[in-house]
This record gives C-alpha cells, structure tokens and sequence, in this order.
C-alpha cells in the first residue's frame, strides 16, 4: 500500500533540500459539511486527529490563522469559478483545504 506524502513548499538557496524542506504523511482525509464553515470542518478533522488518551485536545485554529478569511476564500470560490487550496500548519500538523470540499491533514513523516 502507498502512503501518501506531501512537501511544504519553498527551499533556501544554499541549503539542501531535506534540511528546508518538511515531508509529510498523510493522518486524515475528509469532505467538508456544507452545513458547516470551513474553519469550523477544519477544527472537527483536526480534533480527530490530535486528541489525546483523554479525549480533549488543545488546538486552537484562531491563533494560527485568520478563521473568517478562510471562510471567506472557500466559500467565495464557487462562486468565483475557481478553486482554492490553502495550506498552513497547526502545531506539527499540515493542513490543506481545497475549495472542492476536502480537507487534508498531513503528519511529520
């Protein structure tokens, strides 16, 4: 079976590629509820995926991006006729949410 992986985009000059340059593997997948905002789709995925033995976990979506703003560009796009993915990590996670309804959330390999 493949594992998928993603890297963080961007390298800097001088440095070799696997020292800038994050891999990632694939922790959860899932389509967004379209009666739901997309930020609040992101917090249930990125709760599944990050809570501990005890059932609660300490994320915090808002302190590590503009919420609203990423409503806003997901929901707007449609509209738009055009897709949207944005990518930005929560602690050790990343996450990518695409306009066409999928949230990705990607672990350290």
């Amino acid at each position: 079976m493949a594992v998928e992986t993603a890297d963080w985009f961007g390298s800097d000059a001088g440095q070799s590629s696997s020292s800038v340059t994050d891999r990632y593997r694939l922790a959860a997948s899932s389509t967004m509820d379209s009666a739901q905002k997309p930020s609040l789709c992101v917090v249930d995925v990125l709760t599944d995926v990050d809570e501990s033995m005890s059932g609660q976990t300490t994320l915090t979506l808002y302190e590590h991006l503009e919420t609203d703003a990423l409503d806003d560009m997901v929901e707007a796009s449609p509209e738009k006729r055009s897709h949207v993915e944005v990518r930005f990590t929560v602690d050790e996670y990343l996450v990518v949410v695409r306009s066409t309804d999928t949230i990705l959330v990607y672990e350290p390999d």
